[in-house]
């Protein structure tokens, strides 16, 4: 993968980075959620991960260094942690085996979870909740699967921790890490498969610094506006690029 790339699309890059960055400083994740779906809709999926790898990986590991409290995130929910590994590996071989388009189409389909997950979250989860194990690898593993596919493990995780009650710190903790895990897992997949170049990771370098330079922005904004009006702006950025990923992804099955 060449990344030859015009000026105006490496400018437009450097700005998605730097704004997903910011949305990982002010809400404490969101970081590929953000970065995942602006860059798909430059490029493709494929590139879109490669030029997330190492900026997302050095975002989760500030924010799990951050966050603190181990015995209660990673001592209680590491199995979710272990889970998201499994799952970011089967993601990641469909990501290289995949057809962009239909991949464009998944990772519009996460996002609309994302925007409906407090609705998805009322639903009756009773059953399966009441199978701890159960509950952590089904949601562990579709965490990994959307995570190393479309590079949106959230959704899952968010629902899962909703419906157990977690305190916040505790979750943005071991979402985090979990994030973290998989993007390495996610990283030596495509690299042991021959997708990741010299240049897609020199590329990454200089994006990571945007991403922290981001990161740093959007963790003193957080001192003038409340996370919710950031969650307002976040929903209705994602719907529009959910929309425009459909129609991208659409066109593949009706040309």
């Amino acid at each position: 993968m060449g990344l030859e790339f015009s000026t105006v699309l490496w400018a437009a890059i450097t700005l998605t980075i730097f704004v997903a960055g910011m949305t990982q400083g002010a809400m404490g994740f969101g970081f590929p959620a953000i970065s995942t779906p602006l860059l798909a809709l430059m490029t493709d999926i494929k590139t879109a991960v490669l030029l997330n790898l190492l900026p997302n990986m050095m975002v989760n590991i500030i924010s799990v260094v951050q966050g603190g409290n181990w015995r209660a995130s990673l001592g209680v929910h590491w199995p979710v942690a272990v889970y998201v590994l499994i799952g970011s590996f089967i993601g990641a071989c469909v990501l290289i085996v995949a057809p962009q388009e239909p991949l464009r189409l998944l990772l519009a389909a996460i996002i609309l979870i994302y925007l409906h997950q407090n609705q998805i979250a009322l639903l009756d989860w009773n059953a399966l909740m009441r199978r701890p194990r159960t509950a952590q690898a089904t949601f562990g593993l579709a965490g990994g699967f959307f995570s190393g596919s479309v590079n949106n493990a959230l959704p899952p995780l968010l629902i899962y921790f909703m419906l157990l009650g977690a305190e916040t710190t505790i979750m943005t903790q071991i979402m985090n890490l979990s994030f973290l895990g998989g993007k390495i897992v996610q990283a030596g997949t495509l690299a042991s498969a021959g997708e990741l170049s010299l240049n897609a990771a020199a590329a990454n370098v200089p994006l990571m610094l945007v991403a922290l330079a981001g990161m740093a922005v959007g963790q003193r904004l957080q001192r003038y506006f409340s996370i919710e009006t950031y969650q307002k702006l976040l929903r209705k950025i994602l719907f529009v690029v959910a929309a425009l990923l459909i129609w991208q992804g659409g066109r593949y099955f009706f040309r």
